[in-house]
C-alpha cells in the first residue's frame, strides 16, 4: 500500500514538472515591454477628457463599430447619411479626429477623445 502512494506521488510530481516546462515565467529583470493592449492589438484605444477611455474596432467594410467599455461591448451601425456617425439605441459615436465623442444619453458622455497614437 505504501508503494502505491509513493508511485502516485512520483507520477503527480513528474506531471507537474513536465507541465511547468510549457509555462513561460516572466523575467523580473527584463526591461523590454511585452504589454498587450487592453482591447487587443487590432482595436484602437481612445483616451478622452477626464481620464476616461474606450476601445474601438471597425468592421472591414466600416459599416459596424464595436465600442469596448470596461464592463461591456456595444455594436453600433453606421448612419446612412453621415459616414462618421455610428449609433445604436441611445448610444452615439462620432468619429472626428482628436474630437471624437461617445455619448449614451443615459450616463456616458465622453468627449475630446484621441487615439493613443495622436495623444502621445
Amino acid at each position: 500500500m505504501k508503494n502505491i502512494h509513493s508511485f502516485i506521488l512520483l507520477v503527480g510530481a513528474s506531471s507537474l514538472l513536465f507541465g511547468c516546462k510549457s509555462v513561460e515565467l516572466p523575467s523580473v529583470f527584463d526591461k523590454g515591454t511585452k504589454e498587450v493592449p487592453r482591447y487587443g492589438k487590432e482595436a484602437l484605444h481612445y483616451q478622452c477628457e477626464n481620464y476616461q477611455s474606450f476601445g474601438l474596432k471597425l468592421s472591414a467594410t466600416g459599416d459596424e463599430a464595436w465600442v469596448m467599455l470596461p464592463d461591456h461591448e456595444v455594436g453600433l451601425l453606421r448612419d446612412a447619411d453621415d459616414k462618421q456617425h455610428y449609433h445604436y439605441g441611445t448610444m452615439d459615436l462620432r468619429l472626428n479626429g482628436d474630437q471624437t465623442t461617445l455619448d449614451d444619453s443615459d450616463h456616458l458622455h465622453l468627449k475630446g477623445c484621441k487615439t493613443a497614437d495622436t495623444s502621445k
